[in-house]
């Protein structure tokens, strides 16, 4: 008589720790994953392109420039340098770049700004650039951005316990 499979919720209970924070651990692996091709594929490349000029995407109150101001140029290469940071912040927070400049509590802190930037943006595209001609693409692409960060920020140790000293005793 063949062996008996175990069902679904047999074989989640017959997993150790171990292996169900490992299977946990490799879903967050593949949203920070998501979360990096979402950022370099959207904010970034964007963001490069008007740097080097492009206008596809300004907000120009109905004026059009051939090549982007010197001014937004050098806001999207600010912007550029800081997703980068963000990039590095997630592998950071996922332990796929060991570093040792930024404490553990900082790549939280960064993790958990790096979702609000993009809750804030998401809530801005759904409401006050809902009469802009692409809110349709800022919006949903922003709160897959935010979704995303906040499977990262919230994965691993991310709320700190904090313990209270030890008081010493006085020696006699």
């Amino acid at each position: 008589m063949p062996a008996k499979r175990p069902t679904q919720d047999e074989d989640r209970t017959s997993q150790t720790l171990p292996e169900r924070t490992e299977g946990a651990s490799r879903r967050v692996r593949v949203a920070a994953l998501l979360l990096i091709a979402g950022l370099v594929a959207g904010p970034v490349s964007t963001h490069v392109y008007w740097m080097l000029g492009g206008t596809w995407g300004l907000y120009t109150d109905g004026v059009r420039d051939e090549v982007a101001t010197t001014g937004t140029r050098v806001v999207a290469a600010v912007v550029v340098v800081l997703l980068i940071a963000a990039v590095l912040v997630v592998l950071a927070r996922i332990g796929m770049w060991q570093q040792a400049f930024v404490s553990d509590r900082m790549i939280r802190f960064f993790a958990w700004a790096l979702a609000a930037v993009f809750l804030l943006e998401t809530l801005a595209a759904f409401t006050w650039s809902r009469g802009e001609e692409l809110w349709w693409l800022y919006g949903p692409v922003s709160l897959v951005i935010a979704v995303l960060a906040l499977v990262v920020a919230g994965s691993g140790s991310a709320w700190p316990r904090f313990h209270r000293p030890h008081r010493r005793l006085p020696s006699h």
